[in-house]
């Protein structure tokens, strides 16, 4: 016959190994899946300007400034064309795409996302 207490021990190791199954669960579906980030360009700069991104990711850059402006890979390997005001442009982040970008037209504005797996 078993004691309550051990029924209670058996008990809250079977609850740990679930919820601990779940989590793990749920952490591989949260890296897995691809996530958008928002970088905003307000009073000539770009808000975040480090970024962090894994492949397949969308980042979208939405123009909060009343002057159009470019997202420029500095390597020029990619390129927004002209944002104005109110635009935006997305791109889906591939496992090689160069991370450091600026605006064409105020090449000042400078910034950068990292890819991490």
């Amino acid at each position: 016959m078993r004691t309550p207490r051990r029924l209670a021990m058996v008990a809250a190791a079977l609850a740990a190994a679930t919820l601990a199954v779940f989590a793990s669960v749920a952490a591989a579906a949260d890296s897995s899946t691809p996530r958008r980030h928002v970088v905003e360009i307000h009073k000539l700069k770009f808000v975040p300007a480090k970024l962090d991104v894994s492949p397949g990711d969308t980042i979208v850059w939405v123009n909060r400034d009343i002057v159009p402006h470019t997202i420029t890979a500095t390597d020029k390997s990619w390129d927004s064309k002209t944002i104005k005001k109110a635009g935006e442009w997305q791109m889906v982040v591939q496992a090689d795409t160069p991370g450091s970008y600026l605006c064409r037209f105020h090449p000042v504005m400078k910034a950068q996302f990292t890819i991490v797996q």
